[in-house]
């Protein structure tokens, strides 16, 4: 059994993070200096974590968790946002996503959350799927408000 590891990334990371998130739609990479200023700004908030997936020491997946408190409930409650979930996609199909998935759900229940949302593009029926299969709900409707193009 090959071994698979969850580790939180460091800076160092950043041309791996690169290339998982530009292979996750087929999209050009991004300069350094994007990547890096984007990270600059992530470490800037409290519980943002990303995590990279590796398989062996070949990193092969991501997704990102921030932890959010919340006073909707008469005692403190604290969920966990998932988000830029990808795994390579030569290795999609293999069941490393779900071993990732539930490596997220396990950080977020030892983190201390109640719940952990996601949201994902209309367009992604396989995708929507593959986070049914694991328990997701879809839960209500998520609404979004474009302020400008992500497209830069």
């Amino acid at each position: 059994m090959q071994n698979f590891d969850i580790r939180i990334a460091t800076k160092d990371d950043l041309p791996t993070l690169n290339h998982l998130y530009a292979d996750m739609d087929n999209k050009p990479l991004m300069s350094e200096e994007q990547i890096t200023k984007i990270w600059q700004k992530i470490q800037q908030v409290p519980d943002y974590y990303i995590y990279l997936a590796y398989l062996e020491e070949l990193a092969i997946g991501t997704f990102s968790l921030l932890f959010v408190p919340t006073m909707m409930h008469p005692v403190f409650h604290k969920s966990a946002l998932l988000d830029a979930v990808t795994i390579v996609s030569s290795y999609r199909g293999r069941g490393y996503g779900k071993q990732m998935m539930r490596e997220a759900l396990k950080i977020s229940a030892e983190a201390g959350c109640y719940k952990v949302t996601l949201s994902s593009n209309l367009k992604r029926d396989r995708t929507h799927k593959f986070y049914q299969s694991l328990g997701f709900k879809q839960h209500g409707w998520s609404f979004s408000y474009q302020l400008q193009s992500t497209d830069n």
